[in-house]
C-alpha cells in the first residue's frame, strides 16, 4: 500500500476502463479505477435539450412581481 502512494506510475498507465487492487498484506485495501472521458457536449444538443425542457407545460411566472415581492 505505501509502495502505491510512493510511485503511482501504476496507476497512470491504466487505459480508460481498466482497474487495478492495490493489496496491503496479501489482502486486498483497495481497487483502483481510470475513468473513461466524458461524451463532448456539442452546441447543437444543447440547444435541443434547453428547447426540450422549455416546451413542457407549466405555469408562468412573473418574475419582476416575485423579485419585487423578495425585496419588500
Amino acid at each position: 500500500m505505501e509502495k502505491f502512494f510512493d510511485s503511482p506510475g501504476a496507476a497512470q498507465s491504466l487505459l480508460p476502463g481498466q482497474s487495478m487492487v492495490v493489496t496491503s498484506g496479501g489482502k486486498p485495501e483497495l481497487i483502483v479505477t481510470r475513468a473513461g472521458q466524458r461524451p463532448k457536449q456539442t452546441a447543437e444538443r444543447m440547444r435541443r435539450d434547453a428547447k426540450a425542457l422549455l416546451k413542457k407545460p407549466g405555469h408562468k411566472v412573473d418574475t419582476v412581481a416575485l423579485l419585487r415581492d423578495l425585496r419588500k
